[in-house]
């Protein structure tokens, strides 16, 4: 970690070199005698690196080494800073954003530009003082012999290409632990008196405990007897309160309000009346009895039968929870670990290739004590050692027999971090920062590595992302959640894994509660997770300014409205500040002072003003202002935070954005464009050189779109890299001019053919611009048709080849649906043969209140969504009924206040594969059409509400083999 820190100072001293302006005073001299320094030290540090663990005193040295490389770091950070900030000005608000672009790279070399002399002064006499200290660094590796490393490394680097726990769980990679299984859910199944009865899963951190208690939890038997089932993850932290609120938003599947204690409880005590649960208390730490006694007061109430079920380390929190049954986790067998390290190091490789290393994989696995974790996370080492050689340096490491091993850390874990390249040990260290049994969303912490400065690529958010799933893959990372398009949105961090980057951090990184800081060495701090408490003031405050160092500052509280006003005046070297969630309504306007800050999340707050003074923080990356609702307006100068790259912007009352917005030309993210007036905002062309933009963006303000001209200066046919746009319209075209010139300028703004996701809302147009339905767009997979209420028919979609999701609302002008619908040209229902919607999933219809009649082509014509599996039509009142030739692959069909001639007995298509049928809110219907459900011979579940006026169901109800549930209500 310490090599990746100094490899970063010596790369900016080197640009530093280049700079002219640093001749003007004697600092050439100084970088000089520095950058030599510090590369005579960095070819120790491999050496050092590896005797840290047994060595304190090269511990020791190796903080020193780091601490001055990030105070070099600092001192440059500001000079470049200045640097920008003069080019920035001597090319003034008028500039071109080409000529932006090339400035927009804080490491390219800033020349010719005046930095203030007093500045250039002070600056010069901080890097001699920064050479004297390492000076005396240096002279000490004498004493400790460190040496240029020549030998074989233990572990060769690998190129990169918090835990709270939830119930699911991958049963196919769960090795070894069947019996135990069965053990439990046996004791969760049997008769016992005692309500609710409490078993604990006892064991060492890493042995599977957690996985265990899913395992029975998920366990089909255990689903069907009990009516309520919860599980919360506890952690370190026993607050009763917590908990409680846990355990219903638990049951309930939704948030729980913030209310006292004893409302929480008579709300669980009512929840739980006479009801047979089973809940989970995953990871529990506390072994106060009085905790617990309040706590369980709520459960008396439920059915015999009940069952709590703990996890936990100690023995003498299974024995605070009163009377019960402790099952003592055993390690796992060494047959059984090796396929737990099988499965991940050798699984893959050639019949040859396992033979020749199974040997002494097996001597590996014997290291790992049987403990899972520990031989899952170093198969993962060796799943990318290829060599013998490189297997017996791993089994011949001292880390087996380090020191580290008493204080907790797994040597299996120690080994994983030493084979990460520098990179990386720097990113996994950051870690660290965020609490225990904390979901880790991965977006957020490839912005927080950016902003420190831990990536160094031309496109670093996606290296960041490649680092964060390397980690992942390594097994130091896991229960990876994904997110609609199977991406990875976020992991969690085993508590081992979390203390071994603990470990490696040590004083640099922290997480501090306001009330519980007393022992906290602030001196070399650098990272800091806040967490406040309601009676935290500004004497807690005070405490912290101690921390001048800090570089990371993230706040979790939902109590707080201010900020001391002098709090940036201490943490001047802030890159990082996340404020996001709290009740703060005010930003000092000394946020303008943080020349190092690089990242703001200010979201879900209840600011509404952001202060002129944002606009100075020239290094800013990210301003995320998600969900400030009282937001109105942003900086006017924000033209010149040339830097940012993530503009963050849903969910605010922003009625304009200002003008400048174009000059960014290194945005990534926009998440909306609001169309400027004549008076105020940004035009269409201030989206012209915007083309790095990514991800999702919204564009509205379409009132204000006066011509195709100007829309066509936005140039969205270049946005090569978005793939979710949405178009918003937020006022009716009224008249034949209007409208018309609605539809030309959408016309106009064809997005690139590399977009996923379109939607467009509030249309005024009669008709949609042909591009929606042109073949080329052949990455278009989901659309959506909002409200376009004055169009009189439907775009011809069945065009567009990877069209998957389809939702169309509104739309009141369309009374048929055929063969255009289809993208049949002639419009005449014959289709040539070609197949229409051949990757249709799910089409979903909603309030298309004058829609009568809905026809698809005849077969012979060719087929038509041939892929169906989902058909949605809700409040479609007028529809009089569904086509005879439905795909026959669907299966799942519902219907709301659709009548689709149900009353008048009109018969429902042949379904063969149809195995979900919901039919809702139907006011005429008495009885389902005779023949309705007869040759549903695969229906599984039948839903039927909200029909007052049905008396009847079809005899032929009792045919219906497969039928698993039925629901009327």
């Amino acid at each position: 970690m310490v090599d990746w820190i100094v490899s970063a100072a010596v790369e900016k001293l080197k640009t530093i070199l280049e700079d002219k302006v640093a001749m003007l005073v004697d600092i050439p001299d100084e970088i000089r005698k520095l950058s030599s320094t510090f590369t005579s030290i960095q070819a120790l540090l491999e050496d050092a690196e590896s005797r840290r663990v047994k060595d304190r005193s090269v511990k020791i040295w190796l903080e020193k080494v780091k601490d001055v490389a990030y105070d070099v770091e600092d001192i440059l950070d500001e000079w470049m800073t200045e640097a920008l900030k003069s080019k920035v000005a001597d090319e003034g608000d008028g500039s071109s954003p080409s000529k932006k672009r090339k400035v927009s790279s804080i490491l390219s070399p800033v020349t010719n530009y005046i930095i203030p002399l007093k500045l250039r002064l002070e600056i010069g006499s901080r890097i001699k003082e920064v050479r004297s200290r390492l000076d005396d660094i240096e002279k000490d590796k004498s004493q400790l012999c460190l040496r240029v490393y020549s030998a074989e490394r233990e572990c060769v680097d690998s190129e990169v290409g918090e835990r709270e726990t939830g119930s699911l769980v991958n049963r196919s990679s769960i090795v070894g632990r069947e019996r135990e299984k069965d053990e439990v859910v046996h004791l969760l199944l049997q008769e016992v008196t005692e309500v609710p009865f409490v078993i604990s899963i006892v064991g060492m951190g890493g042995l599977g405990k957690t996985t265990l208690a899913q395992l029975a939890y998920n366990d089909e038997i255990v689903k069907g007897h009990f009516e309520k089932r919860m599980w919360v993850c506890v952690s370190e932290d026993f607050n009763v309160k917590g908990i409680t609120k846990s355990i219903i938003e638990s049951a309930t599947g939704s948030r729980c309000d913030d209310l006292n204690l004893d409302l929480l409880q008579s709300r669980l005590h009512e929840m739980l009346h006479a009801k047979r649960f089973l809940l989970v208390l995953d990871d529990i730490w506390s072994e106060d009895n009085e905790k617990w006694d309040r706590l369980k007061l709520p459960f008396q109430t439920g059915a015999s039968g009940s069952r709590i079920v703990i996890t936990t380390r100690s023995e003498n929190v299974s024995s605070a929870m009163g009377r019960g049954h402790m099952h003592k986790l055993a390690v796992l067998s060494d047959d059984d670990c090796w396929l737990v390290f099988w499965c991940k190091a050798l699984q893959h490789r050639s019949t040859e290739e396992r033979s020749a290393l199974e040997e002494i994989g097996r001597e590996i696995v014997k290291k790992c004590g049987g403990v899972p974790l520990a031989a899952k996370t170093i198969g993962s080492v060796m799943g990318s050692r290829r060599m013998r050689r490189e297997w017996e340096l791993i089994l011949e490491s001292d880390v087996w027999n380090s020191h580290d091993v008493l204080q907790g850390i797994l040597p299996a874990l120690l080994l994983s971090y030493h084979d990460l390249p520098p990179a990386l040990k720097q990113c996994f260290a950051y870690f660290s920062i965020f609490p225990k049994d904390w979901e880790i969303r991965k977006n957020m912490v490839v912005k927080l590595w950016v902003a420190q400065g831990f990536i160094r690529s031309r496109d670093m958010e996606e290296t960041g992302g490649l680092y964060f799933d390397d980690l992942l893959r390594r097994s130091l990372l896991q229960d990876a959640e994904l997110d609609r398009d199977k991406n990875i949105f976020s992991c969690k961090m085993h508590d081992l894994v979390h203390d071994l980057a603990q470990s490696v951090a040590g004083s640099e990184c922290s997480v501090v509660e306001m009330r519980k800081q007393s022992s906290l060495n602030l001196n070399n701090l650098r990272h800091l997770f806040l967490i406040d408490s309601d009676d935290a003031g500004d004497r807690y405050w005070a405490t912290l300014y101690k921390a001048q160092k800090l570089r990371t500052l993230l706040r979790d509280s939902r109590i707080s409205r201010k900020l001391p006003n002098n709090l940036f005046h201490h943490f001047r070297h802030l890159r990082a500040l996340d404020l996001s969630h709290t009740r703060i309504q005010k930003l000092p306007p000394t946020v303008g002072k943080l020349k190092h800050l690089r990242y703001l999340d200010l979201s879900s707050t209840e600011i509404e003003v952001l202060p002129e003074e944002v606009s100075n923080c020239r290094n800013l990356q990210t301003l995320s202002l998600n969900y400030c609702d009282r937001l109105r307006k942003l900086p006017r100068g924000m033209g010149k935070m040339i830097s940012l790259r993530h503009l963050e912007i849903d969910g605010t009352g922003i009625k304009y954005l200002p003008q400048g917005i174009g000059k960014l030309s290194s945005l990534r993210t926009l998440t909306n464009f609001i169309v400027g007036g004549d008076d105020e905002g940004c035009k269409w062309g201030e989206l012209k050189h915007l083309n790095h933009l990514q991800g999702c963006l919204l564009i509205t303000g379409f009132k204000n779109a006066r011509s195709r001209d100007e829309a066509r200066e936005a140039e969205l046919n270049k946005k090569q890299y978005l793939h979710t746009l949405t178009f918003y319209y937020d006022d009716e075209a009224s008249g034949d001019d209007e409208q018309k010139r609605t539809e030309e300028v959408l016309e106009i703004l064809q997005p690139h053919t590399n977009l996923k996701e379109l939607e467009i809302q509030s249309y005024g147009g009669s008709k949609l611009p042909k591009w929606t339905e042109d073949p080329v767009f052949s990455n278009l997979v989901n659309v959506t048709l909002r409200e376009c209420n004055k169009c009189k028919q439907l775009p011809g979609l069945g065009k567009l080849p990877s069209l998957k999701y389809l939702q169309i609302w509104g739309m009141d002008e369309v009374r048929k649906v055929g063969g255009e619908f289809s993208g049949d040209d002639n419009n005449d229902g014959s289709g040539g043969g070609v197949v229409s919607f051949p990757k249709l999933e799910s089409l979903s219809f909603y309030r298309m209140t004058n829609w009568e009649e809905w026809e698809l082509r005849g077969e012979d014509d060719g087929e038509v969504m041939p892929s169906l599996l989902e058909l949605q039509i809700k409040y479609c009142r007028k529809l009089k009924a569904l086509p005879s030739n439905l795909p026959p692959l669907l299966q799942k069909l519902t219907l709301y206040a659709s009548d689709v001639g149900m009353s008048s007995g009109v018969p429902l298509p042949v379904l063969p594969n149809l195995n979900h049928l919901v039919i809702r809110d139907n006011e005429e219907l008495t009885s389902l059409p005779c023949g309705w459900l007869g040759h549903l011979t695969m229906l599984q579940q039948l839903r039927i509400g909200w029909c007052p006026e049905l008396t009847s169901l079809p005899v032929e109800l009792q045919h219906l083999t497969m039928l698993q549930k039925l629901n009327i209500y």
